[in-house]
């Protein structure tokens, strides 16, 4: 008899430990960071201001709350309230609430987010989109190149919130005035452009650019008409103070304010402001000064890439934050992160009984190569220490990118990309060895409960018997990523998918029709962002699947599995029966199948198995031991607790 399906529940783990050269981490599961932007928000109403940070390589939001020490921790769970953000994003009152709102980039420009948060519940509305400005001709699109980051800001210190952009052209920027106030006495969002180039500043290329003055024009340098290029960043302090970056420049500009809030003037122009400070390698920098203890406003620093094309970016150091002229990781040094692209999986390398931690990853450039590797973190005793970048040493023999892990049994499969195509090993025993599998570039193979698949570089699976394997060509989205597993303790196998863009397709596949009936899942609002790869583990050994997944910004977040058990009785195929429980250190078993007790400790950790034959009574001695599995011979599971006296 199939058991009925129960309903599907997850939340974001972060109860395992992890260790790295010699440190603890302070939130190991917190998804990684590439090209990261930064805005500050009380987001718990507690009145210290929080961090809100935006990945432009996965389009994905987190956020970290700060105690009265100036400590941060995780929180996830404010990331669900925010809308979905693409390009870049930005915080200001624009209406003098005391609430901070959410302007970020749209198809036309601008769009705008009014926060209506009420007791701590963080909730924002769309109001705007487009945002215009009266032009000289009249009203137009606020406009703001997408790869550009603005600022949005009192930039003239009269009590409403700015605008500087540059230009569609990318040579100087545009001051669009906020006139609410002067207009209407309330603060809104009523722009005017400017005619003025702001700042008198004209910008060409990475290290060309001038201040205009009476003799230095905008005809004189060439600013009029002329398109170089498509892609800067600004940052701006309390000051008027600008910071400038330019896409494929490996600079970060600086210009120093000499005049008043309202009367913007600057002299110089410092193209170098990163020199002799450690903040990573790459291009295209962004800066954004922030205060976030209320008294000195610290400089937040990052790349500002969409991707990582050519492998010219050091994804794995790309989050810094410059205090008093020095500057330290951000955050980024408090978790798990191998890059970009991560692909994680639990699976037990060194055959001690507990799950350790492999991960692949897009690959770093070395010299004229590009070496994707095997991170491995040990599980020791419930806690995982970094061991190795490099296990087994594939980095070193073989030139693969986009290296991608899945278990399938006791074997673990590792694909790769090459020039030739898919490279397929298999890890097995502390070996790794090539699979005689032939694919074509970016296929990569995965076991099913029905036999070997392939995920084809459209998103799309094919198997050996069918070209559109569920029918997935009728669906508007495209697999980046699935799993099959049972999740929900019905006896059999859920498809678990992530679409390119990190949203979540469960469903029940139905062999005799090729259909997939979809199933809600409830995440908790929780996307993953672009580039994800999944797999499953039950990575807290409570006898159900959990999910992880490796983001696209090189981290891993745990999805714990919080579905409603199956309850095994006697009207099911399946009985384990388990007394006393609570126990005082001895316990009898008693099933009505044959299969296999798995005994585990209260770490997690298997301790022993025992094959047992149905009808049997077993007297077990239990003593500091967490919760006993019963695997029958067709390969269903149940669990019991094991409860001391």
């Amino acid at each position: 008899m199939q058991i009925p399906a129960q309903s599907l529940r997850f939340s974001i783990f972060q109860g395992i430990s992890v260790k790295q050269n010699g440190q603890n981490l302070s939130f190991p599961w917190a998804g990684g960071m590439n090209s990261m932007q930064y805005q500050s928000m009380d987001l718990n109403g507690d009145g210290v201001m929080d961090m809100v940070c935006f990945d432009r390589t996965s389009n994905q939001v987190s956020t970290f709350l700060q105690d009265s020490r100036g400590d941060f921790t995780f929180a996830p769970g404010y990331a669900m309230k925010f809308p979905v953000i693409e390009n870049w994003f930005a915080m200001a009152d624009y209406n003098q609430d005391g609430r901070k709102d959410l302007f970020c980039s749209s198809a036309a420009g601008i769009k705008v987010y009014q926060n209506k948060s009420v007791n701590g519940q963080i909730y924002f509305e769309k109001v705007k989109d487009p945002l215009y400005t009266k032009g000289f001709t009249g009203l137009i699109n606020l406009y703001v190149a997408s790869p550009d980051i603005p600022v949005i800001a009192d930039v003239d210190s009269d009590g409403d919130v700015d605008v500087l952009a540059f230009e569609p052209g990318g040579h100087y920027i545009e001051f669009h005035e906020n006139v609410s106030l002067q207009k209407s006495g309330k603060a809104d969002l009523d722009f005017e452009k400017s005619p003025q180039y702001w700042g008198n500043f004209v910008h060409h290329d990475c290290r060309d650019a001038q201040i205009l003055n009476s003799v230095i024009s905008p005809q004189s340098v060439g600013a009029v008409n002329r398109v170089d290029h498509v892609g800067n960043s600004l940052g701006r302090t309390a000051n008027n103070d600008l910071f400038f970056g330019q896409v494929a420049c490996t600079n970060l500009g600086m210009l120093k304010n000499v005049g008043t809030q309202q009367q913007v003037s600057y002299s110089n122009i410092d193209f170098d402001y990163l020199g002799g400070l450690s903040v990573g390698v790459g291009v295209f920098y962004s800066a954004t000064p922030l205060q976030l203890n209320g008294k000195t406003e610290e400089l937040f620093v990052s790349l500002n890439t969409p991707d990582n094309t050519g492998f010219r970016q050091d994804f794995q150091h790309a989050s810094f934050r410059i205090v008093g002229g020095k500057s330290k990781p951000f955050l980024q040094d408090q978790m798990i992160d191998v890059g970009e692209k991560a692909s994680p999986c639990f699976f037990d390398v060194d055959e001690d009984g507990d799950l350790d931690l492999l991960i692949g990853h897009a690959g770093y450039r070395v010299a004229n190569d590009v070496k994707s590797s095997m991170y491995l973190y040990e599980n020791q005793s419930g806690t995982f220490q970094f061991k190795t970048a490099d296990y087994l040493g594939l980095g070193v023999s073989e030139s693969l990118t986009d290296l991608v892990l899945q278990v399938q049994g006791n074997q673990m499969l590792v694909v790769g990309q090459s020039a030739e195509g898919s490279k397929v090993f298999y890890l097995s025993k502390q070996q790794i060895a090539r699979v005689s599998l032939v694919l074509n570039p970016g296929e990569i193979p995965f076991m099913s409960p029905w036999g070997n698949l392939v995920i084809t570089r459209t998103g799309r699976i094919q198997s050996a018997a069918n070209a559109d394997w569920g029918q997935l060509s009728k669906e508007s989205w495209q697999v980046r990523s699935c799993q099959f597993a049972d999740m929900d303790g019905d006896g059999t196998a859920e498809f678990i998918g992530i679409d390119l863009e990190g949203n979540w397709h469960i469903g029940n596949y139905d062999v005799l029709t090729n259909l997939i009936s979809w199933r809600t899942a409830d995440f908790q609002g929780f996307t993953v962002g672009r580039n994800a790869r999944l797999s499953v583990a039950d990575f807290n050994a409570d006898g159900r699947q959990d999910l992880v997944v490796g983001t696209g910004a090189g981290g891993i977040y745990l999805l714990e599995n919080k579905s409603n058990s199956p309850v095994w009785d006697a009207m099911t195929e399946q009985t384990l029966q388990v007394w006393p429980n609570p126990n005082s250190g001895l316990i009898h078993v008693l099933t009505n199948q044959p299969g296999e007790l798995q005994l585990y400790n209260t770490l997690g950790q298997k301790a022993s198995t025992l094959h047992v034959e149905p009808g049997r009574t077993y007297d077990l001695y239990v003593k500091q031991l967490g919760f006993i599995r019963f695997v029958d011979d067709k390969g269903r599971v149940s669990t019991q607790k094991l409860q001391q006296d």
